[in-house]
């Protein structure tokens, strides 16, 4: 799971809310494009940029994502062992007994890197995104409740955890006799044993959370002062119109070169 990492970076210092309507405006874009040009493009700029921009380190990138770049991979794969088995008209590639079409390629390629550029663009967003900051800028900037913005924080915070809390519960079901790790039919049984003690250990910190909320009188005022409030500055703005800027430009291009065609197209 991604977790936030405390640095004093560009990345940092700018507004959750713009960075989260970037986000909004790259997968739209993303989403739309039906080659794989602009979503391997969408990837290794996250990728990179994370990493100049927000300090991350190379080793950290890598190990947050190999899980992803592997099924990202082995998705790839898959889709295109199955498109092979079913050869059709104007094949331009084959392989052994695997046979494809420009179609099969392009839709292959580009599910499975449209796949890693969105969990790029996450990542990055939560590694360099502090949970107490997105919450003031819900509450502040996009005027979201107080309550609804401190039941955000809690939930945004407890999912980290969950590795933790599953971890705990094999232990204590594995003190008790009941192996988690040892077999086909124990790892298969494994998630279904571990969802009830989830969801009452998630029950009970709901209900405290709920207790100390209530017990400091939260949201019966309108008016309220906040120990680190956020704002949106001239400098989360030309981040903005930077990263706007430069992805209109890479359309622009592609578009030129006819390497990006709405999803809804078809190759002829």
């Amino acid at each position: 799971m991604f977790v936030y990492i405390e640095k004093d970076s560009l990345l940092h210092r700018t507004n959750p809310m713009i960075k989260l309507l970037i986000l909004v405006v790259i997968t739209l874009i993303v989403c739309l494009s039906y080659y794989p040009v602009l979503p391997i493009i969408t990837f290794l700029l996250f990728w990179f940029g994370t990493i100049i921009f927000g300090k991350i380190p190379l080793k950290v990138m890598f190990r947050q994502l190999l899980l992803f770049i592997v099924v990202s991979i082995i998705f790839m794969v898959s889709m295109l062992f199955l498109r092979g088995l079913e050869p059709e008209p104007d094949i331009v590639a084959t392989f052994l007994f695997l046979k494809w079409t420009e179609k099969d390629l392009v839709h292959s390629i580009a599910l499975g890197f449209r796949i890693l550029a969105l969990v790029t663009m996450s990542m990055s967003f939560v590694i360099t995104t502090r949970p107490r900051d997105l919450v003031m800028s819900l509450i502040l900037q996009c005027k979201v409740s107080v309550v609804h913005g401190y039941a955000t924080m809690a939930t945004y915070r407890f999912l980290p955890e969950l590795q933790n809390h599953v971890d705990t519960i094999h232990l204590a079901q594995e003190i008790r006799g009941i192996p988690w790790n040892k077999g086909i039919i124990s790892r298969f049984t494994s998630p279904f044993r571990t969802m009830l003690p989830l969801f009452i250990v998630a029950a009970r910190r709901g209900e405290r959370i709920a207790c100390a909320m209530e017990s400091r009188g939260l949201g019966r005022e309108n008016a309220r002062t906040y120990y680190s409030p956020t704002y949106i500055r001239k400098q989360d703005w030309v981040v903005f119109a930077v990263t706007v800027i430069v992805y209109a430009a890479i359309c622009i291009v592609l578009v030129k070169y006819d390497l990006f065609r709405f999803s809804v197209a078809s190759i002829k």
